[in-house]
């Protein structure tokens, strides 16, 4: 998610890191900057880290993204919920971070700042409701697959938040009723990491300055079309996201202007 969030544009990628594992990530990251956090001495965030994300976004970034490697447990959803709640930049909130919140949509609607959420089918499942029984999650899919775009557009109603409902299609929409439907992608990209990816390309946009729907389908549009270039030269049954993500830089060179290659970049943090 880092790594395409540079690729995509922003200035400054800011990572943050449980503590203990600090050196591990600093052997990792070349052009990231790290963030220590509190953690509870077992690789996880603890509530604590709460205080020092939100300091940090206050005085140096301007996007958040959140999820991606989290993990799951009482007190981090503890954690991403105080960030729901008092961050004032917009979020980005995918893989674990959706987890987190589900139960507890209601809470969405008294966001300082925008959020997007960016599910696949299955998070969509839990975040309607659906627990974590299998047959129930396997019913209430179903139930979403029969109807992505009226699924995706009562969600992002209800919650006043963007939504990226990822699959086939993709549906984004948003709280005043806008939905689009993306028609780039491959079978290929349904592998590890991708959705990162995305995440991370989502956030860039936002730091540069674009709506949090435009984002969101500017983000979709390009990861799909991104992936399938790399797909033509990879192939789709090897396909990976690093394979998105090194592909990113040609194809925005390829589609940029001169008055955009001239534009200032800002930052964001994942």
């Amino acid at each position: 998610a880092a790594r395409a969030c540079l690729r995509t544009g922003a200035g400054l990628v800011t990572l943050g890191v449980p503590e203990s594992l600090v050196n591990a990530f600093q052997s990792r990251v070349t052009e990231e900057m790290l963030l220590p956090l509190p953690d509870k001495g077992n690789g996880t965030l603890s509530g604590d880290a709460a205080g020092p994300i939100l300091h940090f976004l206050q005085r140096r970034a301007n996007v958040l993204a959140l999820g991606p490697g989290l993990s799951i447990d009482t007190e981090l959803s503890h954690l991403v919920r105080a960030l729901v709640l008092k961050s004032r930049v917009p979020m980005v909130i995918d893989a674990d971070g959706l987890n987190a919140v589900a139960g507890q949509t209601n809470m969405l609607k008294k966001s300082r700042a925008p959020i997007i959420l960016t599910p696949h089918t299955g998070e969509m499942a839990r975040l309607l409701g659906a627990g974590d029984r299998k047959k129930q999650k396997q019913e209430k899919g179903h139930l979403i697959e029969k109807d992505r775009i009226g699924t995706a557009l009562a969600f992002a109603r209800k919650t006043k938040t963007h939504l990226v409902l990822k699959g086939v299609p993709t549906v984004i929409s948003s709280p005043d009723g806008t939905s689009f439907i993306n028609a780039t992608g491959n079978p290929g990209m349904a592998t590890a990491g991708t959705g990162d990816v995305l995440t991370g390309m989502i956030a860039a946009l936002l730091g540069q300055g674009l709506s949090p729907v435009n984002a969101c389908a500017v983000g979709v549009y390009l990861h799909g079309s991104i992936g399938d270039i790399a797909s033509e030269k990879k192939g789709e049954r090897s396909l990976t996201a690093s394979d998105i993500i090194n592909a990113i830089p040609g194809y925005m060179k390829s589609v940029e202007t001169p008055s955009k290659r001239n534009r200032g970049k800002r930052s964001a943090s994942l």
